[in-house]
């Protein structure tokens, strides 16, 4: 085998951030909501999706909101009545961003 040079070396004791860890420092979701049973606007910054979940009651998934964003795959005519993309989650808007967190 071939060894490979390392352009630098870990200190010893390094564990760092593992990989797909999240960061809570800053804001990435912008999320505003039509709530149906109070009809009012809700809208919030979150870091996470599973905080948004958590938080807000929601069950959405990373094409949800893909799909919420870009509007890819959505039924815009809603020919499938209650059971269509738009008739379950058209009342969410979803905005990616950059923010950081105030502490």
């Amino acid at each position: 085998m071939i060894a490979v040079k390392q352009k630098w070396a870990k200190p010893e004791g390094f564990k760092g951030r593992t990989k797909g860890t999240t960061t809570y420092k800053k804001y990435k979701w912008s999320v505003v909501m039509y709530d149906k049973e109070t009809e009012q606007l809700k809208s919030g910054k979150f870091s996470t999706v599973k905080e948004l979940n958590e938080e807000w009651g929601l069950k959405l998934s990373g094409d949800h909101i893909w799909r919420l964003m870009t509007h890819s795959r959505v039924d815009e005519n809603k020919r499938n009545g209650t059971n269509s993309f738009l008739a379950r989650y058209g009342h969410i808007k979803i905005e990616k961003i950059d923010e950081p967190r105030n502490y």
